[in-house]
């Protein structure tokens, strides 16, 4: 069984090379105090925001240009701005295709489920979570979804897309565990982190925050211990051992992002 951390293949590779092309075209280092509207216009792509039933965006292109529409009853400006990244992954990436209408679950699709969307999520943090920026702002902090909050404020994005590029960046051994309907759905190890096999495609363990929350409807929202074995599969676990797991539950989509790490 080889290890479960997402591989970056060609497709995502090509995206984030697209997003820096942009940034470097711009003499950007971030994004941060850019209105995203004015980017995504200068490169073709008129943004509206209006309700959009179904779909949290959706983007239609032409030949040259096209329109994103951003569905306008959602509030939270982290949000609402990595979903105007996404589109204009979808339009600067994927030419062949006229039309995309983006549900919730293509934003946490990271896998591979959807490579399009996966690929429009991976253009998105490259644009608005420069590698380079990000190290140097993240290479400081101890890890827990409390500090991947406050990476997400000052970068303007989801706590999920923070916590994707820290533990994708490997800047502090970790790991993060997106579970849905009771379900493990795809897991994401940093270089590091010393275990290599995640159980997946499982309910979770009952011992992890995220197996609590499915069993009775809430964990804690603090940093807890947790066995290692209610996660890790490799053979030379030590015995007793423990990982930190804080767990964010998001009761919209029925579904919880955990990020671990050890002391």
């Amino acid at each position: 069984m080889g290890p479960p951390a997402m591989a970056v293949d060609l497709g995502s590779r090509r995206a984030e090379a697209a997003a820096r092309q942009i940034l470097s075209g711009f003499g950007l280092g971030r994004l941060a105090r850019l209105d995203l509207r004015d980017l995504a216009y200068a490169r073709g792509l008129l943004v509206e925001e209006r309700r959009v039933d179904g779909a949290e965006g959706r983007m239609m292109r032409g030949r040259r240009h096209g329109i994103a529409v951003v569905d306008a009853r959602i509030q939270q400006p982290g949000r609402k701005r990595f979903i105007i990244a996404h589109e204009l992954g979808h339009f600067e990436l994927h030419h062949d295709e006229p039309v995309f209408v983006c549900d919730s679950a293509a934003f946490f699709d990271w896998h591979r489920g959807r490579p399009a969307e996966t690929e429009a999520n991976r253009f998105a943090a490259e644009l608005l979570m420069p590698r380079a920026a990000f190290q140097e702002d993240a290479g400081a902090i101890r890890p827990s979804m409390d500090t991947i909050d406050d990476l997400a404020g000052a970068y303007g994005v989801t706590p999920t897309a923070a916590a994707f590029r820290f533990v994708d960046l490997d800047i502090a051994p970790s790991a993060l565990v997106f579970c849905q309907h009771g379900q493990i759905v795809w897991t994401l190890l940093s270089k590091d982190f010393p275990f290599r096999y995640i159980r997946r495609k499982q309910e979770p363990h009952g011992h992890s925050g995220a197996g609590e929350f499915f069993a009775s409807g809430t964990t804690s929202d603090d940093a807890i211990p947790t066995p290692l074995h209610a996660w890790f599969l490799d053979d030379d676990l030590p015995r007793d051992g423990r990982c930190f797991e804080q767990c964010r539950v998001m009761p919209a989509l029925n579904a919880t992002l955990s990020l671990l790490w050890m002391d």
